[in-house]
């Protein structure tokens, strides 16, 4: 049988192949080649498949990770829900519904806009609380966070152009406590006592609590109402 494979035509060319140099290495680099697929192919049938989470990721444990959410604003004479995307805001006030886009829009039937309307606490929404929060330290607490903020500081976040002697509001702070539950901002409770003894002399105590939901899972609804006000054609 060796002998019939030795005459064969086909091996004797294969051997004259085999014996020149430059055919010799095109087949090892062949057999090479082959030798590398057939490992190729083995691991990849081998290999157990993970797909990739694309998911939004809910965990948000601080204000630089918040894009979007509902609220709820409550202190002891207001009372506001709503949603936020971005800078943008609807929000709920006395059976009204309002939209901000730098401007406050009351929408019933139709939009219209509101010149003298004053946002209050809703200016305190997530973009000045990473600003006024970013950089300082913190007590942990039992569940929460809490952060003594200088007065001056939260004014010029608070009010942008003020005219109000900041010297004055050095020895004030505002005391912020940051609740999380599974690294996900859940309240902000903000002590506003020393602000409204600093704007008018009134010592009452006046807190501000911040309710917060569906974190980065709001729509935009900024294009629906951006329609009504005719800023997209």
């Amino acid at each position: 049988m060796f002998k019939r494979i030795r005459e064969n035509e086909k091996y004797q060319k294969l051997k004259e192949l085999w014996n020149d140099p430059k055919a010799h290495s095109l087949i090892v680099l062949g057999f090479w080649l082959v030798f590398i697929v057939i490992v190729i192919a083995f691991v990849r049938s081998n290999y157990s498949y993970k797909p990739v989470d694309s998911e939004v990721n809910t965990n948000i444990g601080d204000f630089a990770s918040v894009k979007n959410y509902d609220f709820t604003y409550q202190t002891s004479d207001l009372l506001i829900s709503g949603q936020q995307y971005g800078a943008k805001q609807v929000f709920y006030l006395n059976n009204h519904r309002y939209y901000y886009n730098g401007n406050v829009y009351i929408i019933d039937n139709e939009a219209k806009i509101q010149n003298d309307f004053d946002l209050n606490v809703l200016k305190i929404n997530h973009l000045m609380l990473n600003n006024l929060l970013s950089g300082l330290s913190y007590s942990s607490l039992d569940g929460y966070r809490q952060y003594v903020v200088p007065l001056d500081r939260f004014i010029n976040l608070y009010e942008i152009d003020t005219d109000a002697d900041l010297s004055k509001a050095m020895s004030y702070n505002v005391v912020v406590n940051v609740y999380n539950s599974d690294n996900t901002i859940k309240k902000v409770a903000i002590d506003l006592t020393n602000y409204r003894l600093f704007k008018t002399g009134n010592n009452t105590n006046y807190l501000l609590n911040i309710y917060y939901y569906n974190i980065n899972k709001v729509y935009d609804f900024s294009l629906e109402f951006d329609k009504m006000i005719g800023v997209v054609e």
